[in-house]
């Protein structure tokens, strides 16, 4: 080997051991500075220094890996966010939330509806009844005051007659029963003689009794006229003979086939009149047709409806289709829906002062009858379920929504993402858990909603009808809670106290 071959050989290697020191420099260096930098970054973690620092994303991600993330979480939600939460007694009760509240889903058919204000209103020439007098004479006696529930055939005064046109027709009338009877017995008398003996006495007999008899039937019929009843008549005038000179006024018959009131205690077919005022006193001469009093009939009412012109068209069509008709009822925080009302008339103009159209629906109405004891009589009051002047809200149909999910307006909570109702899906040491489920709502009033029947609940299942926004605000909190303690995930959305 030359002097060159070894020369070569000897830059070679110090070449090759230049490189392995090299690479021997930079493994020490690494080793040196990921202790230093990750001693550095403990130490600014948590500080306005840390953000200077970088540090490994797979780091954290294996601090975060080190998590607990709980068992509460299901597809539809949020990494991390539960859709379950269970309610213990106490916060149930905070906000109505009680077993009657929860309610089974079942698909059913709705009617999309629109609705306008209405007041409860008397029926002309039915609610209000005026008793007048049938005769002349003094009141002697009133029978009930003002208040006073009777039923139809009660009396209600006593009148001292002093017609003298009624007195001389009874005068009259009882003439001629005497005569009738005269004639009876000579008609007798001949008869058992021989008629044919005497034929012109039978004969003036005969004719008398036919005279007399249709002078009878008419002088009746004058009688009442002039106010006498029928019974009055028959038993003082025609049995006894004897002048009438006291009469008792009743409380007019009714007619059940047009209006028969409910006793919602009894559950009696009897009906019920009120007596509102009274306009006349004890000595107070009366003439023939003189009002006495007044009368409530309140078994059947009128519910007056407004509404704006433009909806005309659908009111129509809703009439001629006999459409169902609800009314609402609001009032001491109750509410009270009455269906199956009909809409009766629309008023064929317009009032121009506000542009809007009145119609009229029947409203069968209900009573509770009770009594007081007290100045030597018992006295018994109706208290009517709905009154005259009442506001309420009538709802007509219009559009029908097949097989849906109606639900309370209170059971659907909303935020910014969906629309949803709360699941009873079970209990947990005495408390109710409840799973949000998201739905679709097809159509909204300030009552109801109408669910899709889509799937989202199934029929059978249990949901809360009240309480919803509620329910939602407090998962809202605990996964906040679980999200921002840095601490783990919820168990069932957390308990809420």
């Amino acid at each position: 080997m030359n002097a060159f071959t070894h020369k070569i050989l000897r830059h070679f290697t110090s070449a090759l051991i230049i490189v392995l020191l090299l690479f021997g420099a930079v493994f020490t260096l690494a080793a040196t500075v990921k202790p230093v930098r990750d001693g550095l970054h403990g130490m600014t973690k948590g500080t306005s220094l840390e953000r200077f620092w970088p540090h490994d994303a797979a780091d954290d991600h294996d601090e975060h890996d080190g998590h607990d993330h709980g068992e509460g979480s299901c597809s539809s939600a949020a990494p991390g966010q539960s859709v379950e939460i269970a309610l213990s007694p106490t916060a149930s009760k905070n906000i109505g939330l009680n077993d009657s509240s929860v309610i089974e889903i079942e698909p059913t058919d709705y009617y999309k509806s629109f609705s306008f204000p209405a007041v409860i209103t008397e029926r002309p020439g039915w609610s209000t009844i005026t008793v007048p007098s049938p005769v002349s004479g003094v009141v002697t006696r009133i029978y009930h005051e003002a208040g006073i529930a009777v039923a139809p055939g009660d009396p209600l005064f006593d009148v001292l007659l002093n017609q003298q046109e009624l007195v001389k027709a009874q005068t009259e009338f009882i003439t001629l029963l005497k005569k009738k009877e005269i004639n009876a017995a000579e008609l007798q008398r001949i008869n058992q003689i021989d008629p044919e003996l005497i034929p012109k006495q039978h004969r003036e007999l005969v004719y008398d009794k036919m005279q007399i008899e249709q002078g009878i039937a008419l002088q009746r019929n004058i009688l009442l006229l002039q106010g006498l009843k029928p019974d009055d008549v028959s038993e003082s005038l025609e049995k006894k003979g004897e002048i009438i000179r006291n009469m008792t006024v009743f409380a007019p018959p009714m007619s059940k086939n047009n209006s028969i009131a409910d006793n919602h205690e009894n559950e009696q077919d009897d009906h019920t009149l009120t007596i509102d005022e009274l306009f006349v006193t004890v000595g107070k001469n009366i003439a023939v047709g003189d009002s006495l009093c007044k009368l409530s009939d309140y078994c059947k009412l009128a519910i007056k409806g407004k509404v704006y012109a433009a909806d005309e068209k659908e009111l129509t069509k809703a009439l001629n289709a006999k459409s169902r008709v609800s009314a609402t009822f609001e009032g001491n925080g109750n509410r009270e829906t009455v269906d199956g009302l009909q809409l009766r008339s629309i008023d064929n103009k317009i009032d121009t002062e506000n542009g809007v159209l009145y119609c009229y629906v029947d409203l069968p109405n209900r009573f509770n009858g009770y009594e007081i004891d007290g100045e030597g009589a018992s006295r018994r009051f109706a208290q009517w379920h709905f009154k005259p002047g009442q506001r309420c809200e009538l709802s007509v149909e219009y559009e029908p929504l097949p097989d849906c999910i109606v639900l309370p307006v209170d059971a659907v909570a909303q935020d910014f993402q969906e629309t949803s109702v709360f699941e009873w899906v079970g209990d947990e040491e005495g408390k109710k858990i409840w799973r949000k489920t998201p739905v679709h709502v097809i159509y909204r009033t300030k009552n109801i909603a109408v669910l899709a029947n889509d799937g989202s609940v199934f029929p059978g299942a249990h949901v809360a009808s009240k309480g919803a926004g509620f329910i939602l605000a407090a998962l809202d909190a605990a996964n906040q809670k679980a999200a921002g303690g840095g601490g783990g995930g919820i168990q069932h959305g957390d308990h809420v106290h």
